[in-house]
Parts: C-alpha cells; sequence; structure tokens
C-alpha cells in the first residue's frame, strides 16, 4: 500500500527484550541509554534517541503530523504515516528521505477500519512492529450553533466524530494488540484546548476532542499492566491549514488574546510529543498536556 518510490525494508527491529528497552520498559536504564544518546558528540542521525524505533502517524501531510514526521525522523526513528492527500504524503516522504530520514507514507481514511487495519499492517511489514504511535488526524469541522451546523457532508457534524474520535478509536484498536504483543510502546493522542472547554461556535469539534481524552484515559488505564502508556496533547492555536480553514483563510490576529501574544508552530507541538515518548517518562500515563502558551493558566 505504499507509493512508487518504496526503499527495501529497513532492518526490523523484533526482539521484545530489545523493544522493551527502546521503549522505556527497562526504567532506569531507558533514562541511561537516552541520557548517552543526547550527550554523545557528533552524533548522527542513526544515532539519534529514537533510532531503531518504528513511528506510525495518522494525519501526517501536514501541521503538526507532518512537523512531528520530520522531528522523530531527524532523530533516527523509521517513520510510518499517513493522510488521504497522496500527492501530498509523497512530497513529505521525500523530503524526510532526502533529509537522510527513513519515512514510507501509506494512503489512508482514518474514517474508516478497514484502512487502518492495513496501515498498521502495513507498518509492521515494513518495519517489524510499532513503538510509538501518534494518532494525530483530524479536522475542525463547521461552524455556528447547534440548530445551524450540518449534521452530514464534509466536515459536517458526523465528519468530526468519524475523524477525530472513531479515527483514534480505530487507531488504538490496532496499535495496541502489536505493541502488547512486542512488550510494550507508547500512544499518544492528539486533544484540543478544546477538549478542556465549551464553545460558542466550534460544538462538534469540542465535543469530539472531549472524547478524545476519554478515550485516552480508558485506554491508559486498561493497557498501563501490558506496558502501554497513553496519554494525549492538547494544543492551543497552532499555525496550521487545518486552523487557518476553520478561520475563514486568514491567521491575522489569531494569537492576540494568548498571554504569549502568538500562536504556537507546528514544531513547537513535536517537540513536546517526542519528549512525552521518552524513556525515563515512564510513569506518566493517562494524562493530557495542554500546549497553549498560558491561555488556560
Amino acid at each position: 500500500m505504499t507509493d512508487d518510490h518504496e526503499v527495501p525494508p529497513s532492518e526490523a527491529i523484533s526482539d521484545p527484550a530489545r523493544r522493551r528497552l527502546l521503549i522505556g520498559g527497562a526504567g532506569l536504564a531507558g533514562a541511561a541509554l537516552t541520557a548517552t544518546a543526547v550527550h554523545a558528540t557528533g552524533r548522527t542521525r542513526k544515532e539519534g534517541r529514537y533510532a531503531g524505533q518504528v513511528v506510525l502517524i495518522t494525519g501526517a501531510t501536514s501541521g503538526i503530523g507532518e512537523a512531528t514526521a520530520h522531528a522523530f525522523a531527524r532523530e533516527g526513528a523509521k517513520v510510518c504515516f499517513c493522510g488521504r492527500r497522496e500527492e501530498r504524503g509523497a512530497t513529505v516522504q521525500a523530503a524526510i528521505r532526502d533529509s537522510g530520514g527513513e519515512a514510507t507514507f501509506v494512503r489512508a481514511d482514518v474514517r474508516e477500519d478497514g484502512q487502518v487495519a492495513a496501515l498498521v499492517a502495513a507498518c509492521v511489514e515494513r518495519y517489524g512492529g510499532i513503538d510509538i504511535a501518534f494518532n494525530n488526524a483530524g479536522i475542525a469541522g463547521p461552524r455556528g450553533a447547534f440548530d445551524e451546523i450540518d449534521l452530514d457532508g464534509t466536515e459536517g457534524y458526523a465528519d468530526v466524530f468519524r475523524t477525530n474520535v472513531d479515527g483514534v478509536f480505530y487507531a488504538m484498536r490496532h496499535e495496541i494488540p502489536v505493541m502488547r504483543a512486542a512488550g510494550g510502546g507508547v500512544i499518544v493522542n492528539t486533544g484540543s484546548m478544546l477538549s478542556h472547554r465549551g464553545s460558542s461556535f466550534a460544538g462538534a469539534y469540542a465535543g469530539s476532542k472531549h472524547a478524545v481524552i476519554g478515550l485516552t484515559r480508558s485506554a491508559a488505564a486498561a493497557e498501563a499492566g501490558d506496558g502501554i502508556r497513553v496519554v494525549s496533547v492538547s494544543p492551543g492555536g497552532v499555525e496550521t491549514e487545518l486552523l487557518r480553514r476553520f478561520l475563514g483563510g486568514s491567521l491575522e490576529g489569531a494569537g492576540r488574546n494568548n498571554p504569549m501574544g502568538r500562536i504556537a508552530q507546528p514544531e513547537e507541538v513535536a517537540a513536546v510529543v517526542l519528549n512525552l515518548v521518552a524513556p525515563e517518562n515512564t510513569f506518566l500515563n493517562g494524562d493530557d498536556v495542554k500546549i497553549d502558551g498560558a491561555s488556560s493558566a
């Protein structure tokens, strides 16, 4: 299911003990491994803090997902990512490979369980497993009061929940058995600041992102005994195509009310995601991390 630019499969990390060490299941040993990689001088890409690990990302053809794919690849990870736009996926894949990283794009629509299953299977077939998953795919949906928004159609109420909620559920449904069989893993889901408050004009989106937090907490509680951590991030305004479309095409003034006087860059969210999955954070589980520049302080 990969595109025509596929390269020969990289060496798979299939040994369960080694995989547990890489994802932090070895506790202090995992932290020491990370510290050694971070402080090494002249570090190459293959010696990055996520060298040899397999990262699956949904919704990585733009914005936060794209920035996170690049960030993991720079740190030596093998990145398998999806999106609905095949041309954009091929472009992102080529950019990562041209910079020396390893990435494979698989076209998949997270609204369809079968396509998510195929995405996970393709990742496992190519790279041998999944150590880290970033379930990021999402849409903003319609603006307006409850009696005004469309129920159906592109980015209508139903589409928001199919993408933002069902997409996360389907992803975890297929990622968790792979991680469980390997001895553990880390899952990060993308929430929103509207996971924590209501909205007078984006009720469908806010409702869907509240659901992401519920799914995250439930999965964390259910899978902790199997060595799987599940956390979420809740960005505020981020300079992405999604926010630009939602605000009518312009981001002018979007960060006016933020204490920092601006909105975030996708790379700032990516940096938090990479830190959350680090081996030294083995007891961080079931939590949500706000990335909002103190707008909720």
